[in-house]
């Protein structure tokens, strides 16, 4: 069962702004709180990327989340912490990509807001 590895918490923010601006743009995101779910964050891999005079860090993070969470594309994490509010990871992270139901749990790719 997936809830004994879900030991982490995540801080989960969705954008409640909806409409157009007077030049037809989505209106600015207004990020509101939506809960704090249970999860477990961890990074496969992370590679430092050099062009000329540009250096970029990628990491590939992932998330496990319950089947019943509610965890959408586009959602943003505002920061992960252990069972008793510890901070773990700072700094705000992006669900990238549509979230993927496997057999036991929902699976995430995360994307590090800098």
């Amino acid at each position: 069962m997936i809830a004994g590895r879900l030991t982490m918490r995540a801080l989960v923010e969705r954008n409640q702004a909806t409409g157009r601006d007077g030049w037809n743009n989505p209106v600015a995101p207004d990020f509101q709180p939506l809960g704090t779910l249970p999860c477990f964050v961890w990074s496969n891999a992370s590679r430092e990327i050099v062009d000329g005079d540009k250096t970029a860090m990628v990491e590939d993070m992932r998330a496990l989340f319950a089947l019943s969470a509610d965890i959408a594309e586009h959602d943003e994490i505002a920061g992960i912490t252990d069972a008793k509010g510890k901070p773990l990871i700072t700094g705000r992270l992006k669900v990238e990509g549509p979230v993927q139901r496997k057999h036991t749990h929902l699976e995430a790719a995360l994307k590090r807001i800098g």
